[in-house]
């Protein structure tokens, strides 16, 4: 196809600069070049990918795939999902927080979606100690409840410090009155809901109900949306002996469930 347009654009040269080198050799060599961009870029399509956690065959949202060749990058959705443009022998790359690099090579060979399977990184296992005596959890709400207290001010206390009688406790209507402190109350709030959650996440993660299981995708998916257990009895509940029990119950509701 490009030798085609080539010999049509030498064709209709005017027959002047077909004898003048010193113009036609540049114009040609550029023409060449802008048919062979023109070309290249007519090959590139867009492609689906789908990015999974290589343990847990789970989606893993907002993962950066970036074409190392036009330098363009995208996120995967909350599925895993990702759209990208990309041609033959272009160099794709996956980059994801507590997860191993991967890549690929694009190829017309892929099929029409294309599978990236990350391996975590060993600090989000469960059982590993990742600094010390805490583990990732542990390391991790510290760090938070840091930035949180940071970004949300010192919380104002509710016994006020200043004593018109003399003596005993003043009650600081302040805090009641004032929006600033309503507000940080209901921060503290939310702030106090999501740290309920990550506890929950790291006792009945993925990762240990598929060592127990060996459930993986859509199934382990399944599992851990209808057994989660509460946030209180996991906190009466404090060993991976005490989950594994609950665990190894709960499976066998699963299996009768899936039979039915």
């Amino acid at each position: 196809m490009v030798l085609y347009y080539f010999n049509h654009l030498l064709q209709t040269l005017p027959l002047f600069l077909l004898f003048n080198s010193s113009v036609v050799k540049p114009l040609l060599l550029l023409l060449f070049c802008s048919l062979i961009l023109n070309y290249t870029e007519a090959q590139r399509k867009s492609i689906n990918g789908l990015v999974r956690d290589s343990i847990t065959l789970l989606p893993i949202p907002g993962v950066t795939i970036t074409n190392g060749t036009t330098q363009k990058s995208v996120e995967t959705n909350e599925t895993g999902f990702f759209h990208l443009d990309a041609s033959v022998n272009d160099y794709i790359y996956a980059l994801a927080e507590n997860y191993n690099y991967d890549s690929l090579t694009f190829s017309y060979i892929f099929s029409d979606t294309i599978s990236i399977l990350l391996s975590p990184k060993g600090s989000i296992l469960p059982n590993v100690i990742v600094k010390g005596k805490y583990n990732k959890y542990q390391l991790d709400s510290m760090d938070r409840i840091t930035r949180f207290i940071q970004s949300n001010g010192r919380r104002m206390p509710t016994l006020s410090d200043s004593h018109p009688s003399g003596f005993g406790l003043t009650f600081n209507l302040d805090k009641v009155f004032k929006k600033q402190y309503r507000e940080r109350g209901q921060n503290e709030k939310a702030f106090n809901r999501m740290e309920r959650q990550s506890y929950v996440d790291y006792r009945f993660s993925p990762y240990l109900v598929n060592s127990y299981t060996s459930l993986k995708g859509d199934a382990l998916s399944l599992f851990i949306s209808k057994y989660t257990p509460t946030y209180e009895w996991l906190r009466r509940n404090t060993t991976n002996e005490d989950v594994m029990y609950y665990i190894n119950e709960k499976l066998k509701d699963y299996r009768t469930f899936k039979s039915q």
